[in-house]
């Protein structure tokens, strides 16, 4: 498939972020791109580049049934669902950014589904309410300011 030279260059920035999530660590370049860029094209990533260096990467989708969280192409903004299918970055404070800019973009959802390799050892992804998320996410990036 044949991207855009800009995307293609924010793609070559973000690939060693995106890899550092085990289900994408062998995916080939090519792959990333065309897999990526279905969220490139509805606004469902964000990123952080800063100097040339990517400082985080964030990925979701969007949905309104639980069983879409299976489906890989999937995009109804105003579904009951967010599934974060990557976030890596160099700490919190860029954690923050990323989630914040989807936020401000689309709003939060009442469930919240995360699927952190290190947590759920294989199983189904974690499920959070909004307001539990934010908990969490308070541990993670300290009080909002």
């Amino acid at each position: 498939m044949r991207h855009a030279e800009s995307y293609v260059k924010t793609m070559r920035a973000l690939a060693g972020r995106i890899r550092a999530v085990p289900k994408f660590s062998i995916w080939q370049f090519d792959m990333l791109c065309d897999w990526f860029a279905y969220a490139w094209n509805r606004g469902t990533i964000s990123f952080v580049i800063e100097e040339g260096q990517a400082r985080g990467v964030c990925v979701i989708k969007l949905f309104s049934r639980l069983e879409q969280f299976l489906e890989p192409f999937v995009h109804e903004p105003g579904g009951r669902f967010a599934f974060i299918e990557v976030l890596s970055s160099e700490g919190p404070q860029i954690h923050r950014r990323l989630w914040d800019e989807l936020v401000g973009r689309w709003g939060h959802p009442p469930i919240v589904m995360w699927d952190r390799p290190w947590r759920t050892e294989g199983g189904a992804p974690r499920m959070f309410t909004w307001g539990q998320f934010e908990k969490l996410s308070r541990r993670f990036y300290g009080k909002r300011t």
